[in-house]
């Protein structure tokens, strides 16, 4: 999407979401098994007659960048006017040797208008996290937001935020992850009696007012440019959490394919039905197999289940929220 200094990422994507009255984030994280039968297949076909002798390994080497690119293309085309926001996962394109599609796809759903997550969970030592910032958070970048790991500390972070505040971009921090095992770190209890996952939010909240150059958060205007991962499969740390970080934008993952409904994801937003965005990867990806799709889609008709999807999961957060606030 287009750079608009004078707002920042966060408030950015606050006006894609009323502009398109969706709170959904559609996520896409392909791998091969995932990708159609039938669009492979439109590659295969067309392949050298010498070629059609090769084993299936063979062939995916030879066309495997050409058919994840159609399928991410077709994907960004099937979701772009219904969703506001996309957030592309880095693992499954480093995974098959692609990271240069990954940009190009990035670009791509720039171009479409969508507002571009970068999930990348990046985070070292300050000169390292600086690279890093480096490489995903220039001005010219086609990533709006990225997301970035907190374990290193203010120093393995304040790269990410002081380049993002420099250039209209936007971090995501993981605060608390929507994974059964996240408990296993971010539940500990530390010798003040907070959590772990609350004592990092605090730390939010400290290096918003840093980096926004705000002597008390609680004076804060509006969303900063520092958001935060919270997953919905943990319904009342989501509440407690985006009552606590009331500046920080929420990504919110976990709902659908991991169990999180929209009634758990409803206290991600403020007053106002903004502040927050609910990802949907599988869920919108694999649309066409799901119960209620799958006697009117098939694998031929996949992109449009994928879209069928975004309008369903839209409609039904945005029902959850007016029941949430009295309204139905």
């Amino acid at each position: 999407m287009a750079n608009n200094t004078e707002k920042n990422a966060m408030q950015r994507l606050n006006d894609l979401i009323l502009q398109k009255n969706s709170r959904i984030c559609a996520g896409l994280d392909p791998t091969w098994e995932m990708i159609p039968k039938t669009l492979k297949n439109k590659f295969f076909h067309d392949e050298p007659e010498e070629e059609r002798t090769i084993g299936e390994e063979d062939r995916k080497e030879i066309y495997k960048e050409q058919i994840f690119r159609a399928y991410c293309k077709k994907y960004i085309q099937a979701v772009k006017d219904v969703v506001p926001a996309i957030k592309i996962n880095s693992a499954f394109f480093e995974a098959e040797a692609l990271e240069e599609l990954y940009w190009d796809i990035a670009y791509e759903a720039q171009k479409a208008g969508l507002f571009v997550i970068g999930d990348v969970k990046r985070a070292d030592i300050g000169s390292t996290s600086q690279a890093y910032a480096q490489a995903f958070l220039t001005e010219d970048s086609p990533f709006d937001a990225i997301t970035i790991n907190p374990y290193f500390g203010t120093d393995g972070v304040m790269p990410f935020m002081k380049m993002a505040k420099e250039n209209g971009k936007g971090v995501f921090v993981l605060v608390k992850t929507s994974n059964k095992s996240s408990c296993e770190l971010q539940d500990l209890e530390l010798k003040d009696g907070r959590k772990v996952y609350e004592a990092v939010a605090d730390l939010v909240i400290d290096w918003t007012t840093k980096v926004e150059e705000c002597d008390d958060y609680d004076f804060m205007e509006d969303y900063s440019m520092v958001g935060a991962v919270v997953g919905a499969t943990h319904p009342k740390q989501l509440d407690d959490l985006t009552g606590r970080m009331y500046h920080n934008f929420a990504l919110v993952p976990g709902y659908g394919a991991q169990g999180a409904t929209a009634d758990d994801v409803v206290v991600a937003f403020d007053f106002k039905n903004l502040g927050g965005i609910i990802n949907s990867s599988r869920g919108i990806m694999q649309a066409y197999k799901k119960d209620c799709w799958k006697d009117k889609y098939s694998e031929e008709t996949w992109a449009e289940a994928a879209k069928a999807e975004a309008i369903r999961a839209t409609e039904e957060i945005n029902q959850a929220l007016d029941k949430y606030y009295g309204l139905l």
